[in-house]
């Protein structure tokens, strides 16, 4: 299974009575996704499906995503397990039993979550999705050690491959 983690770009400040689900993307954050959102698609990922936080942050990053790569917003499927502090190893394990082994996924939510799942999937190292930032794991088995990292990308990163693909 090829899982694709991106990080939501930069968001508002939170502010005293706003929910942090509310918090949506800045415009600077918005920009940021759609640069690293080009860069993702000029790497042809080929993404079977969308799964995102419903935190308004990372939904915005997802549908951003997806016209990037050319995909309906319903391919975008909204999961509570990837909200800020749900995602576990046996969350990600449950949230894709029915997922057949040959799936391209692209998971979009938060740190620390999204860095200490990525680093059980390997083996236990330690990682760092930066904001807007991207890590493609390769899965044979959705346990610890049972998968290698084959990208850690950051903003920067995806930015210029969108540069190079044009």
């Amino acid at each position: 299974m090829h899982l694709y983690f991106l990080r939501h770009g930069a968001a508002e400040e939170h502010h005293a009575g706003q929910r942090d689900a509310d918090r949506h993307l800045t415009s600077e954050g918005r920009a940021e996704m759609q640069a690293a959102a080009a860069g993702l698609a000029a790497l042809d990922p080929r993404i079977d499906a969308i799964y995102s936080s419903p935190l308004a942050r990372a939904l915005e990053t997802a549908q951003i995503a997806a016209k990037a790569l050319g995909l309906r917003e319903d391919k975008i499927r909204l999961e509570e397990r990837l909200a800020a502090g749900n995602l576990r190893l046996g969350s990600l394990q449950s949230l894709l039993a029915s997922q057949p082994s040959s799936a391209r996924i692209l998971l979009v939510g938060h740190e620390p979550d999204f860095s200490m799942v990525v680093g059980q999937l390997i083996g236990g190292g330690a990682v760092e999705i930066k904001r807007g930032g991207l890590a493609r794991v390769e899965a044979v088995r959705l346990e610890p050690g049972g998968g290698v990292l084959r990208w850690l990308l950051t903003p920067q990163h995806l930015f210029l491959r969108s540069q190079e693909s044009r």
